[in-house]
């Protein structure tokens, strides 16, 4: 978005921002809506550009890994953080606010996009990578946390990237994720990817791409959900935001967060 529309947009909607604490950058700040019918996707901290949506993963992931600390910049301080080099993270998204912080944490953190021109498995950069979810080149049992957010829709053989990230996660590893999901009724389906070429079933939804402009959804998830994780081998819960998550400027959210567990049958 450009930035004289989205100083148009935050004026506009001046009433609706927040003040509160970062809990990825660490910094207090004011929370700025530009758009009050979906701040999920927005309520941006003008330090790190995180969204709602973005600090509800942080959340999580503070909450799973590392409770102790609330923000995730307080990682590059190494107080009382002695096990963290241990700990290592693969996000599934470049130049966020993620990146901002960790990659200059010291811990391992890995992170990608899918260039349809470049290899899979090219390191772009230093822990930056060309990554297919339908078929990762990390090593197996590696991560101790992936984390995606809204890409799930986008996959066109999503069972098979779940099953990509189950692979590549330690035994009691988080898959911290967002999708669209309704919770009250079946996976939608919008494209039938049962052959080798796409055939819409409904007409084309597509979403705002920072590399491509604009791509496809191929679907928009149900309570399902849970049953086809439940058979690759995760434990999956879903954390709504609530009143107190306000202070971190997360608002009309929810998070998923699959824990993978051992599977009788299924070595990773």
């Amino acid at each position: 978005m450009k930035v004289s529309r989205a100083a148009t947009l935050a004026i506009k909607n001046l009433g609706y921002h927040q003040v509160g604490k970062c809990n990825i950058c660490g910094k207090s700040t004011i929370f700025i809506c530009i758009d009050a019918t979906a701040v999920r996707n927005n309520m941006y901290c003008p330090f790190c550009q995180s969204s709602s949506r973005k600090r509800h993963v942080a959340k999580l992931l503070i909450n799973k890994l590392i409770p102790n600390i609330s923000s995730l910049a307080e990682i590059s301080s190494k107080k009382h953080f002695d096990n963290l080099n241990k700990l290592n993270i693969y996000n599934a998204d470049v130049n966020d606010a993620f990146s901002q912080v960790l990659h200059s944490s010291g811990i391992p953190y890995y992170c990608s996009s899918y260039i349809p021109n470049i290899q899979i498995g090219t390191e772009i950069r230093e822990q930056v990578f060309c990554q297919n979810l339908e078929q990762l080149t990390f090593s197996s049992e590696k991560f101790d946390v992936v984390i995606t957010e809204d890409v799930f829709e986008h996959i066109r053989d999503y069972r098979k990237a779940f099953q990509e990230v189950y692979r590549v996660l330690k035994t009691g590893g988080y898959h911290i994720f967002t999708v669209p999901c309704f919770f009250d009724k079946p996976t939608l389906t919008r494209v039938d990817t049962s052959g080798k070429e796409d055939i819409h079933l409904l007409p084309p939804e597509y979403h705002g791409d920072k590399i491509r402009g604009k791509i496809l959804a191929y679907r928009t998830f149900g309570i399902d959900i849970f049953k086809t994780l439940e058979k690759i081998g995760f434990e999956t819960t879903v954390d709504f935001s609530n009143y107190l998550d306000r202070r971190y400027g997360i608002f009309d959210s929810y998070a998923f967060c699959s824990r993978k567990v051992e599977k009788l049958g299924v070595k990773s």
